[in-house]
């Protein structure tokens, strides 16, 4: 047996042991290998957002969903002569002139399991005017004419006043008759004795209860739409912004103001193609009455910065190996890298209960006593855990500003990578990396002569 080769391939591995290189070859393989715990947290949240979107989803189905108020729609039955058939009866439908929608909006929040559900309840008084149809030719069938309100799910409407048509009160009735355009609704009929002249004003009151969003289709060609809420964090969207709004302590005020020519769809029409649901709901204006914070996207993005705290807090125990020098095993580098991961299942858990603020930090505090109480013995030096437990609790904070300000993430990021990189560069500008993975040259002799002693064969020459 070849002892001197033994011994020789024994001497590399140590010196590839104490090498720069294999040290931080060894914490970079581990947060690789940390990954898979992150990945399962990863999931658990996209699981978490599942479950809460399925509470929503069934507290939506009884109190109702997201509404969408359409209307109202003036139909005409029209006779179409052939000439090479019969005469056909078509339906002529016209939007109002104009249309005025003010509202109050009362909101609520009830509970699901663990999960917050918004709910609303819309009162609104909607009124306008119709021009009356042009075309005075025998074939419009006055007296079948209707009157149709859309809106998403009509088995929410608490109340409707009946519709003061002109001078007449029609009451609503279910369905909206043969309009596919409308997704549910009531309607009305409205059998004119003679043909209108002039604008015909209409009006009435609707009590609507819906949940998540509400959303008005700019129907007329001139149409307002004004409501007011005590909701603190309403999000505007659709096709068009609020022209006024106001936003306080009481809640909002939002006005909107739309003309007939960007909205995507005619104000009178036979053809059925012509206005379409998916027109409808793509010129639409909404306010959503929605959490203002995403627990469950927060936790995601607080996730994307793991590989931050993993490298950073392994890269200073490097520096603690190198330095001081000491020995960090492996098993101690995977122990603590489990508990920073842990941090992100404490937030995730402790976020649906106590809100993000305070569950982000009671998982900071957590996580930073229990590496700094750790890593105390580890290190066997109370000012090394102390400073290393000063550091994650700097980035732990630099973190949660990074959440809090989701549009100036990435200007807020760069300049504190690179004041950190700055810092890094700074405390080891004087560390001489290829004499820390060297033995110096009075241990080579040493090792050189205490390997030649123990060889038996040895003549001493």
């Amino acid at each position: 047996m070849n002892v001197e080769g033994v011994a020789s391939d024994s001497g590399a591995f140590a010196r590839l042991r104490e090498s720069v290189s294999f040290r931080l070859a060894v914490p970079a393989g581990l947060v690789l290998l940390l990954q898979i715990p992150i990945a399962l947290i990863d999931g658990t949240i996209a699981e978490r957002r599942t479950t809460r979107n399925a509470a929503f989803a069934e507290v939506s189905a009884t109190w109702g969903g997201a509404q969408q108020l359409v209307g109202p729609v003036l139909t005409v039955p029209v006779v179409e002569p052939s000439a090479n058939g019969p005469e056909t009866v078509a339906p002529r439908r016209f939007f109002p002139r104009t249309v005025s929608v003010r509202g109050r909006v009362d909101t609520e929040v009830r509970r699901r399991g663990i999960f917050d559900i918004p709910l609303y309840v819309a009162r609104l008084h909607v009124e306008g005017t119709f021009a009356a149809p042009v075309e005075t030719h025998s074939g419009i069938l006055w007296n079948r004419a209707s009157v149709a309100l859309g809106v998403s799910d009509a088995k929410t409407i608490r109340a409707a006043t009946p519709i003061s048509l002109g001078d007449r009160k029609l009451p609503w009735e279910p369905g909206v008759g043969d309009a596919a355009f409308l997704e549910s609704g009531v309607q009305a009929a409205v059998p004119f004795r003679a043909p209108p002249v002039g604008a015909i004003p209409f009006a009435f009151d609707l009590t609507l209860a819906g949940s998540g969003r509400l959303a008005v289709v700019p129907a007329g060609d001139e149409t307002v739409v004004t409501l007011a809420s005590a909701w603190r964090d309403p999000g505007f969207d659709g096709a068009s912004l609020p022209v006024e709004r106001r936003i306080g302590a009481s809640g909002f005020e939002a006005t909107w103001r739309t003309m007939n020519l960007g909205r995507g769809f005619p104000a009178s029409w036979t053809n059925p193609q012509e206005v379409t649901r998916e027109r409808l709901a793509a010129s639409a204006m909404s306010v959503s009455f929605l959490s203002p914070v995403d627990t469950y996207r927060t936790n995601e993005r607080a996730v994307k910065y793991q590989l931050l705290f993993l490298g950073l807090t392994f890269f200073a125990f490097v520096l603690f190996e190198l330095l001081a020098p000491l020995r960090i095993h492996p098993v101690q580098y995977l122990l603590v890298g489990f508990a920073l991961c842990l941090f992100y299942l404490l937030l995730l858990s402790f976020s649906e209960h106590f809100g993000f603020t305070h569950a982000y930090a009671i998982a900071a505090a957590v996580v930073v006593v229990l590496v700094t109480g750790y890593v105390r013995f580890v290190l066997r030096e109370g000012s090394r855990a102390l400073a290393l437990g000063g550091f994650l609790a700097v980035l732990y904070a630099f973190l949660f500003v990074l959440l809090q300000i989701q549009e100036y993430a990435l200007l807020v990021g760069s300049i504190g990578l690179f004041l950190l990189l700055s810092g890094v560069m700074w405390f080891t500008r004087h560390v001489d990396w290829y004499a820390l993975g060297s033995p110096p040259p009075a241990a080579k002799v040493s090792e050189r002569a205490d390997l030649s002693s123990a060889a038996p064969w040895s003549d001493g020459r």
